[in-house]
């Protein structure tokens, strides 16, 4: 009995996992960061209008000066601010294309949104999903992973009703040619959007499920889809996430990898406020694995290193700051 009261009260005195695991520390950079991009496996920063690439070695972090900045293609037509897909499979790439100004939000840093999605197979052969005039592709880069096993690539895609605000679609080949096959329920308003947050095995049974952040700057709701049978059903929610700034094209300030060792992805998604980054895991159900202060708001997107101890999160902050957060040894 004795030893079960000193357990209960070890247990109650004693610091929490999360506090003892996990720290943000800043990174000193020349100049201040504006941005993260993600190329391959690698990390770089603008710092001052520069590019470096960041590492993690023995003796700490390290910048090394980049002579270019990264580069994306841009075919002819193409959204200006958008990005070319590149795939794996049997899409070979994916943009969006023919830039309308039939929606007025600017959610993403102008009133320019697509209303073509266009998509080129490994065959060679072209074919684009043109919206009616409805609608438009509110986003910046198709994302193409095969969600339901059969070999070929679906094409997932943030849509926006002039009238009833954003939907997650996924587009796939029916029939000998590409086509939205499923969609999230719009969110019922015009200027309502949503922003998908990472395309992984969350759930540790060998398939993708689809994360999204449901209005990253009102209700910070983390969404988990699944996609099967030709349907998107919701199989979990979690409250206070925030992956977007309003205005701006920062829209992946969130990262997949697997933070507790369990064999599922995990996301490192910063609280609605942005003071605070946060590690969601769904296995078995949705919880948070910890929750760290930062010393100012996030401000990029964030991305993810490899470090002695595990998955390392890197992301800017809005003081210009880079912050790294990762286990303490």
């Amino acid at each position: 009995m004795r030893l079960a009261l000193f357990a209960v009260l070890a247990s109650l005195i004693a610091p929490t996992a999360q506090a003892v695991e996990w720290r943000a520390q800043k990174i000193a950079t020349p100049a201040r960061v504006n941005a993260i991009e993600t190329v391959g496996d690698a990390v770089e920063i603008d710092a001052g209008g520069l590019w470096y690439r960041l590492s993690l070695g023995k003796a700490g972090p390290a910048l090394t000066f980049l002579d270019e900045a990264p580069k994306s293609e841009h075919p002819e037509g193409a959204l200006a601010d958008g990005r070319v897909a590149i795939g794996t499979g049997d899409i070979a790439r994916a943009w969006l294309a023919e830039p309308t100004d039939r929606y007025d939000h600017g959610a993403l840093g102008d009133k320019l949104e697509a209303g073509t999605l266009a998509i080129e197979r490994r065959d060679g052969g072209r074919q684009t999903v043109k919206l009616g005039p409805d609608a438009v592709f509110e986003d910046l880069a198709p994302r193409l992973v095969d969600l339901d096993g059969d070999g070929r690539d679906e094409i997932v895609v943030v849509k926006s009703s002039l009238r009833l605000g954003s939907s997650l679609a996924v587009i796939g080949w029916r029939k000998n040619r590409y086509e939205i096959v499923a969609e999230t329920p719009a969110l019922g308003a015009p200027h309502r959007w949503l922003d998908p947050a990472g395309i992984a095995d969350f759930l540790g049974d060998g398939k993708k499920e689809i994360a999204l952040v449901r209005q990253p700057h009102a209700v910070g709701m983390l969404e988990l889809w699944s996609y099967a049978d030709g349907r998107l059903t919701k199989i979990a929610e979690l409250p206070d996430a925030a992956n977007h700034i309003a205005g701006t094209r920062t829209i992946h300030m969130s990262a997949m990898t697997d933070v507790d060792g369990d064999g599922a992805a995990d996301i490192a998604v910063p609280s609605l406020d942005r003071t605070r980054l946060r590690l969601i895991g769904f296995k078995p159900q949705i919880h948070e694995i910890a929750s760290i202060p930062l010393s100012a708001k996030a401000f990029t997107d964030v991305a993810v290193l490899a470090d002695a101890h595990g998955p390392a999160i890197v992301l800017g902050l809005v003081d210009g700051s880079l912050a790294l957060v990762r286990r303490t040894p």
